[in-house]
């Protein structure tokens, strides 16, 4: 079933971790209003990642263009344990309890995951899955990269390693052949101490509305270099949502940080100004 009335966790700091307001600012800083009716923007990051993957540019070019955003850190670790799928769906309905209004959910791979799972929250008006995890789970297409690309398979499997720990080789895997290699290196240094229950339970099927159940609108982006999500698991997820999958050519998984991702964040502006 899909995640609908789940408790709010108690009010501690697992319910609430790092979430951060990029409010809507002209180009000099000066704040200006919000566009017409626009939703807040709640970006959530993919695994082995933090709200920092949002913060090198991208949110701040919405903020600018008027749409007010929100990163959010998923804790992982709930309770002294590892946080699972579940856990960071609470933390992201607690998130959106806090932006009371209408929300257009940013999730990125394992972060698309969540925001499908929350599709059925009242406040939420549609959502931009970029290199989403299918709501089929992971399994079939990690079973693929195994006997295809042992080498690959096994570098992916290490996103619950301590943060720094991650080798340079790693860049090839997440990045397009555009990105500067000593920039990809420096950010896969910041990468690493995903949950491992996490993990895991991302191979398994998940509890996802169809389109037609939850009506939002949805936008689902691929990445036309992306090693780990391949385009017909993008596909099958557009199709879940009654939609088309787009792939934005020359960017690899990571597309946020792509050298192109002014372009990427152009595209999710037009739709979102779309969105009515």
């Amino acid at each position: 079933m899909p995640d609908v009335g789940v408790p709010l966790p108690p009010g501690n700091a697992s319910a609430h971790p790092g979430l951060r307001h990029l409010p809507a600012a002209g180009a000099r800083g000066r704040q200006r209003p919000a566009v017409a009716a626009a939703p807040a923007l709640l970006f959530l990051h993919g695994a082995g990642c933090g709200g920092w993957v949002w913060e090198e540019g991208f949110a701040a070019h919405l903020a600018k263009a008027g749409f007010s955003g929100w990163v959010l850190d998923m804790a992982r670790e709930t309770h002294h344990r590892p946080s699972g799928l579940t856990d960071y769906v609470v933390q992201a309905r607690a998130a959106l309890a806090r932006l009371q209004g209408p929300v257009v959910l940013v999730g990125h791979s394992l972060g698309a995951l969540v925001a499908q799972r929350l599709l059925m929250e009242p406040a939420v008006r549609g959502a931009a899955l970029l290199t989403p995890v299918p709501p089929e789970g992971l399994w079939f297409s990690s079973a693929r990269l195994a006997l295809t690309d042992p080498v690959l398979w096994a570098e992916a499997a290490r996103m619950d390693a301590p943060v720094g720990s991650a080798p340079p080789e790693l860049a090839t895997t997440l990045f397009s052949a555009a990105m500067p290699q000593p920039r990809a290196h420096a950010l896969v240094a910041r990468m690493g101490g995903e949950s491992r229950a996490a993990l895991l339970e991302a191979q398994l099927p998940q509890p996802v509305p169809y389109g037609w159940l939850h009506g939002r609108r949805v936008l689902v982006l691929g990445a036309g270099e992306d090693r780990l999500i391949p385009a017909d698991a993008v596909r099958r997820c557009a199709l879940w949502h009654g939609t088309e999958a787009e792939f934005l050519p020359e960017m690899g998984h990571l597309m946020m940080l792509e050298p192109g991702w002014a372009g990427l964040a152009a595209r999710l502006e037009g739709w979102l100004r779309r969105l009515g």
